[in-house]
């Protein structure tokens, strides 16, 4: 093999069949609980928030509140990524996290949280989840080798959508039920088991600290290390095109789940255990999905990928709120689960094979910010929708709205990313990254 040969191959995505190793298993096992606990929050947290009101605008406070700390700390978590042991930064977070959790249950138990508390606890929740999920993608490369990542990624991707959708999210229907406390007790548990299960990596700073050098080194002021990934990304055309039609595409998913609760509830005429189940739908998708795409990241060109996973979503969102019903919906969310994890396998192993890995976790954050930070807006603007139409079309038809906007958006970004996304893109990036080692 030439030398061109061997550089061709480090970021060429694996066929499948190699081992992964313990630690592997150790952060598939730590994601597995957390994705669990994450998935009892799925229906329990908008569900409490439905029990102490039925205005839309202010049950998708709450869901904006889960997601607004990545507009605002994503940045933030991205330096400290930068600078510390991530596997340590990781377990800090999930802490923090399960103690949040811990004092909602109590407040919940006592009969004296209101939606003010279900916001501030929602808000804390998140910055945890911000500074533990970004970590995440930054620390799988230290894991693993570079040319498994796909595989890597499709079955994180896999297990965390077994846990929280089609174990977490039909339980916590169960729970519910029985008590709304214990939901949140039951997930604070869970997540402290993954915190214990990531303590147990081999390794310390030389292995998980940025570039594997110990985690004692003098490092640039925050205000510099933030900069440069900021300036990196945006620099980068590719990922800057990806981040953007990331952020608009979440803000168009995101109306619609700001309201899907209430939706769930009086369009489609659901109760928490079917809300619980419905939700399974796009895991199922996201699972298969999980287990071919890995298969087909090198067989079919990324550009189509690209583009048929947003036309995908824009006729999903469209059909639903065309023809409201529970079968065509759980139908319509397995496509839409296979396309976005097909979306988010192809895109995260990209990134992180581009991202040099002393800017990695700074780099992911600032992707997320614009990616991710869409989705606190896309929440306030599907309840705003709603709640100024209910008074004009009615009930249903206001709930309706968001997903007939959300769908126009998709379709939109299809052209967007027919020109700007394209397989040759794609390939000239990952060539850039191969001459850059």
């Amino acid at each position: 093999m030439t030398a061109a040969d061997d550089e061709r191959s480090r970021h060429r995505p694996a066929s499948g069949g190699e081992r992964l190793g313990g630690d592997y298993w150790r952060l598939l096992g730590a994601s597995a609980l957390g994705n669990l606990g994450d998935g009892v929050a799925l229906v329990a947290l908008p569900w409490y928030a439905s029990t102490l009101t039925d205005d839309p605008l202010a049950v998708a406070a709450v869901g904006a509140a889960t997601r607004l700390p990545w507009l605002l700390m994503a940045l933030v978590a991205g330096v400290v990524g930068d600078r510390v042991d991530r596997r340590r930064l990781m377990a800090f977070s999930g802490g923090g996290k399960a103690m949040v959790l811990v004092a909602l249950a109590v407040l919940v138990a006592a009969d004296t949280a209101g939606v003010g508390t279900v916001v501030a606890a929602a808000l804390l929740v998140g910055v945890c989840e911000v500074l533990f999920d970004n970590t995440a993608q930054a620390l799988l490369p230290s894991v693993v080798p570079r040319e498994r990542l796909e595989r890597a990624n499709g079955t994180l991707f896999s297990v965390g959508e077994v846990a929280s959708r089609f174990v977490g999210a039909p339980v916590a229907g169960l729970l519910v039920a029985v008590s709304v406390a214990w939901a949140f007790g039951a997930q604070a548990a869970l997540v402290a088991c993954a915190v214990l299960v990531l303590l147990t990596l081999r390794g310390g700073p030389r292995r998980f600290g940025p570039e594997g050098k110990e985690g004692e080194e003098e490092h640039p002021p925050m205000r510099v290390m933030l900069a440069e990934g900021v300036v990196w990304l945006w620099r980068h055309r590719l990922l800057r095109t990806l981040a953007l039609v990331l952020a608009l595409s979440n803000l168009a998913g995101t109306m619609n789940s700001a309201i899907l609760v209430l939706f769930a509830q009086d369009v489609l005429g659901l109760g928490p255990r079917g809300y619980g189940l419905l939700l399974t739908a796009t895991a199922a998708g996201m699972i298969v999905g999980a287990q071919f795409v890995p298969w087909l990241i090198p067989r079919v060109p990324p550009g189509a990928t690209l583009t048929l996973a947003l036309a995908v979503q824009g006729a999903a969102y469209t059909a639903v709120a065309v023809f409201p019903s529970v079968a065509l919906f759980a139908v319509l969310w397995v496509v839409v689960g296979f396309a976005v994890v097909w979306w988010n396998v192809l895109t995260l192993s990209l990134r992180q094979r581009v991202i040099p890995d002393r800017l990695l976790s700074r780099v992911l954050s600032a992707y997320r910010t614009l990616g991710w930070g869409a989705a606190p807006i896309g929440m306030a603007l599907g309840g705003g929708v709603a709640a100024a139409l209910e008074g004009v079309v009615g009930r249903t038809a206001a709930l309706s709205a968001p997903f007939l906007v959300s769908g126009a958006l998709s379709f939109a970004l299809v052209v967007v990313a027919a020109r700007h996304l394209t397989t040759a893109t794609v390939e000239r990036a990952l060539a850039a990254a191969g001459a850059g080692d």
